[in-house]
Protein backbone atom coordinates (compact mmCIF):
# COMPACT_ATOMS: atom_id res chain seq x y z
CA UNK A 1 0.00 0.00 0.00
CA UNK A 2 1.41 3.75 -0.72
CA UNK A 3 0.48 6.67 0.90
CA UNK A 4 0.81 10.05 -1.42
CA UNK A 5 0.53 13.20 0.62
CA UNK A 6 0.22 16.51 -1.25
CA UNK A 7 1.63 19.20 1.12
CA UNK A 8 2.06 22.54 1.05
CA UNK A 9 4.19 24.88 3.23
CA UNK A 10 3.13 26.99 6.15
CA UNK A 11 2.61 30.25 5.55
CA UNK A 12 5.88 32.67 5.77
CA UNK A 13 7.78 29.95 5.01
CA UNK A 14 10.11 30.57 1.74
CA UNK A 15 10.47 27.45 -0.54
CA UNK A 16 13.88 27.20 -0.17
CA UNK A 17 13.86 27.04 3.90
CA UNK A 18 10.75 24.15 3.63
CA UNK A 19 12.90 21.96 0.77
CA UNK A 20 15.76 22.02 3.62
CA UNK A 21 13.64 21.17 6.76
CA UNK A 22 11.41 18.56 4.57
CA UNK A 23 14.44 17.19 3.42
CA UNK A 24 17.39 17.17 6.22
CA UNK A 25 15.26 17.83 9.30
CA UNK A 26 12.32 15.80 9.07
CA UNK A 27 12.92 13.28 6.25
CA UNK A 28 15.69 12.05 8.88
CA UNK A 29 12.75 11.89 11.65
CA UNK A 30 10.84 9.56 9.87
CA UNK A 31 14.00 7.69 8.47
CA UNK A 32 15.71 7.08 12.25
CA UNK A 33 12.82 6.95 14.60
CA UNK A 34 11.71 3.61 16.29
CA UNK A 35 7.92 3.18 15.44
CA UNK A 36 8.20 5.11 12.25
CA UNK A 37 11.01 4.03 9.66
CA UNK A 38 11.11 0.78 10.63
CA UNK A 39 6.72 0.56 9.94
CA UNK A 40 7.78 2.24 6.51
CA UNK A 41 8.77 -0.25 3.15
CA UNK A 42 9.96 3.16 1.79
CA UNK A 43 9.56 7.00 1.71
CA UNK A 44 10.76 9.68 -0.62
CA UNK A 45 10.19 13.42 -0.88
CA UNK A 46 8.91 14.96 -4.32
CA UNK A 47 9.34 18.52 -4.69
CA UNK A 48 7.10 20.52 -7.36
CA UNK A 49 9.11 21.73 -10.03
CA UNK A 50 9.80 25.25 -10.26
CA UNK A 51 7.69 25.55 -13.59
CA UNK A 52 4.38 23.50 -11.57
CA UNK A 53 1.18 25.80 -10.98
CA UNK A 54 -0.60 23.78 -9.15
CA UNK A 55 -0.22 25.24 -5.40
CA UNK A 56 1.31 22.25 -3.89
CA UNK A 57 5.11 22.45 -3.00
CA UNK A 58 5.46 18.74 -3.02
CA UNK A 59 4.34 15.07 -2.80
CA UNK A 60 4.96 12.03 0.01
CA UNK A 61 5.12 8.82 -1.17
CA UNK A 62 5.71 6.25 1.70
CA UNK A 63 5.00 2.62 1.00
CA UNK A 64 3.77 -0.13 4.00
CA UNK A 65 3.68 -3.61 3.77
CA UNK A 66 0.53 -3.53 5.18
CA UNK A 67 -2.59 -1.15 6.54
CA UNK A 68 -1.73 -2.22 10.22
CA UNK A 69 1.88 -0.76 9.58
CA UNK A 70 0.29 2.45 8.65
CA UNK A 71 -2.25 2.67 11.54
CA UNK A 72 0.72 2.00 14.06
CA UNK A 73 2.98 3.90 13.21
CA UNK A 74 0.15 7.29 13.59
CA UNK A 75 0.28 5.85 17.31
CA UNK A 76 2.14 6.30 20.49
CA UNK A 77 5.21 8.75 21.07
CA UNK A 78 6.56 8.42 17.57
CA UNK A 79 3.21 9.45 15.69
CA UNK A 80 2.49 12.35 17.91
CA UNK A 81 6.87 13.66 17.36
CA UNK A 82 6.25 13.07 13.92
CA UNK A 83 2.86 15.16 14.24
CA UNK A 84 4.61 17.52 16.46
CA UNK A 85 7.42 17.97 13.46
CA UNK A 86 4.61 18.38 10.61
CA UNK A 87 3.93 22.23 12.53
CA UNK A 88 7.63 23.20 11.89
CA UNK A 89 6.80 23.63 8.05
CA UNK A 90 3.89 22.17 6.96
CA UNK A 91 0.03 23.69 6.57
CA UNK A 92 -1.32 20.47 8.05
CA UNK A 93 -4.73 21.89 7.29
CA UNK A 94 -4.04 21.45 3.59
CA UNK A 95 -2.61 18.35 3.30
CA UNK A 96 -4.64 15.90 1.04
CA UNK A 97 -3.55 11.97 1.18
CA UNK A 98 -4.68 9.53 -0.98
CA UNK A 99 -3.85 5.41 -0.62
CA UNK A 100 -3.29 3.39 -3.38
CA UNK A 101 -3.17 -0.09 -3.99
CA UNK A 102 -1.02 -2.13 -6.47
CA UNK A 103 -0.11 0.10 -9.69
CA UNK A 104 -1.04 -0.89 -13.08
CA UNK A 105 1.60 -0.23 -15.48
CA UNK A 106 0.47 1.32 -19.00
CA UNK A 107 4.20 2.60 -20.11
CA UNK A 108 6.97 1.23 -18.42
CA UNK A 109 10.87 1.95 -19.40
CA UNK A 110 11.92 -0.09 -22.62
CA UNK A 111 8.42 -0.42 -24.04
CA UNK A 112 9.41 1.64 -27.22
CA UNK A 113 8.05 5.10 -26.36
CA UNK A 114 9.58 7.99 -27.38
CA UNK A 115 12.41 8.29 -24.38
CA UNK A 116 13.99 5.00 -25.71
CA UNK A 117 14.03 5.67 -29.44
CA UNK A 118 17.70 7.07 -30.57
CA UNK A 119 17.88 10.15 -32.51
Amino acid sequence: MKLFAFVKRKEGMSREDFLDYWHNSHGPLIRDTPGLGDRTVSYSQHPSAPEDRSGWDGVAVQEFAHWDDFIAMLGGEAGEAMRADEANFLDSSSIKVVFTGDAVHIIEPGSGTVEDIEP
